[in-house]
C-alpha cells in the first residue's frame, strides 16, 4: 500500500492506479470520457495519497483559476452576506470558488481590491460598488464577466449585467404609506450620493411628496445626506433632534441606516410610534424579534444573489450577451412603528 504523501504529485496518482498522467488529468478535470472503474480508482488514489491539484500551475495552462471575486461596500451588512452566500451556493455547483472583499465604502480600498483580484487572474466579478471607480470597472468588464449588484456603472463602455431591486417604486410605496397616515413632515435619511440606487430611492420619495404638493429641493428641511451604514442612521437622528421643528416620521433608504435610526431614537428616549413613526427600505435581520418593527419594503437578498450567480454563470459560458438588467420586485411588510402624527417630543 502506498503511504499518504504531503506533496503527492499527479504522477504518484497515475503510478498507484497504473494509468497515464493524461488519464488522471481527464478524471480530475472531467474533460473526457473515462470508464467508471478507472474513475473510481483514480478518485480513491487521490484520497489515499492526499493529492491536491496545483491550482496556480493549472491556471497557467487553462487561463482560469475557477475563482470569482465578490466585492461589496459593507460585508457586515447581513443583507450582503445573504447575497454573497446565494452567489456562492450557485457557482459552487460549477466548481467555482468565491472570494469576498469589503471596501467599507472607500473608493481607494475598492480600487486596491479590484487591482489585486485582477492580478490573481479571477474568472469573474460580482460587485456592489462605491460608485467612484466606474471607469476601471468598465475596463474590467471588457476582459472578464462582471455582474453589478444594486449600483449601475453608468459608463457606455461597460459590458455586463445589473441585478437590482425596484428602488424607486419601493420607496415611493413606503412614502405613500406614511402619507396615508397623515404624515407630511417626513425625515429622509439618504445614502451615498454617487450610487445609482440612492438616486432612484430618493426619486421615489420626491415623487410621492410631489403628489401632496411638497417640493423636495435643497431647502426641504427634513433630509440628511450620509452613507449606507448604521453610523449614518445614528448621526441622522442627532441632526433630527437639533431641528427647531421636528418631523413626524423617519424614512431610511437602506436597512443599516434604519437600524442606526432606531438606535438613535432609543438613545434620545423618543417613543415609536407615539412620538415619531419609522419605515425603511430593505429587510432588517431578525426583525420579527424586535419590539419596535418598522414597516419595510422587502426583497429577498437570496433571490438577488441567485439572479447574480445565474447571470455570471451564463456569461462565463458565452460572452456575447448584450447588457442586461434584472430588477426584482419587492413587497411592503407592515410593522408596529407607524401611527398618525402625534409629535410628542
Amino acid at each position: 500500500m502506498v503511504k499518504r504523501k504531503n506533496n503527492a504529485t499527479l504522477k504518484d496518482v497515475a503510478t498507484l492506479v497504473g494509468v497515464s498522467n493524461a488519464t488522471v488529468s481527464r478524471v480530475l478535470n472531467n474533460s473526457a470520457y473515462v470508464s467508471e472503474d478507472i474513475r473510481k480508482r483514480v478518485e480513491a488514489a487521490v484520497e489515499e495519497l492526499g493529492y491536491n491539484q496545483n491550482i496556480i500551475a493549472k491556471s497557467l495552462k487553462t487561463n482560469s483559476t475557477l475563482t470569482i471575486a465578490f466585492i461589496t461596500a459593507d460585508i457586515s451588512n447581513p443583507y450582503m452576506i445573504t447575497v454573497a452566500k446565494a452567489v456562492e451556493d450557485l457557482i459552487h455547483v460549477e466548481n467555482y470558488q468565491l472570494l469576498v472583499c469589503s471596501t467599507q465604502g472607500d473608493p481607494k480600498r475598492e480600487i486596491d481590491h479590484l487591482k489585486l483580484q485582477m492580478g490573481r487572474n479571477i474568472d469573474g466579478l460580482v460587485i456592489n460598488s462605491t460608485g467612484y471607480n466606474n471607469e476601471y470597472i468598465a475596463e474590467i468588464s471588457r476582459r472578464i464577466p462582471v455582474i453589478l449588484i444594486h449600483r449601475d456603472c453608468n459608463m457606455p463602455e461597460f459590458r455586463g449585467d445589473l441585478v437590482d431591486t425596484d428602488n424607486e417604486e419601493g420607496v415611493y410605496a413606503l412614502t405613500k404609506h406614511l402619507i396615508s397616515f397623515g404624515h407630511s413632515k417626513i425625515f429622509v435619511i439618504k445614502g451615498d450620493k454617487h450610487t445609482s440606487n440612492n438616486l432612484k430611492r430618493f426619486t421615489g420619495f420626491c415623487k410621492a411628496m410631489a403628489e401632496i404638493g411638497i417640493d423636495v429641493d435643497d431647502a426641504y428641511p427634513y433630509q440628511f445626506d450620509g452613507r449606507f451604514n448604521e453610523k449614518c442612521g445614528i448621526m441622522a437622528i442627532e441632526y433630527l433632534n437639533s431641528l427647531p421643528e421636528k418631523p413626524t416620521a423617519v424614512l431610511g433608504l437602506n436597512n443599516t441606516m434604519t437600524i442606526g435610526a432606531l438606535k438613535g431614537l432609543a438613545a434620545h428616549n423618543i417613543s415609536i410610534p407615539d412620538s415619531i413613526s419609522i419605515v425603511g427600505y430593505s429587510g432588517i435581520d431578525n426583525r420579527d424579534l424586535l419590539a419596535v418593527r418598522p414597516t419595510i419594503h422587502f426583497t429577498d437578498p437570496a433571490e438577488v444573489g441567485f439572479a447574480a450567480g445565474r447571470a455570471l454563470l451564463e456569461r462565463l459560458k458565452r460572452d456575447d450577451f448584450p447588457n442586461r438588467e434584472f430588477v426584482l420586485k419587492g413587497h411592503m411588510v407592515c410593522g408596529n412603528a407607524v401611527s398618525a402624527p402625534l409629535n410628542n417630543f
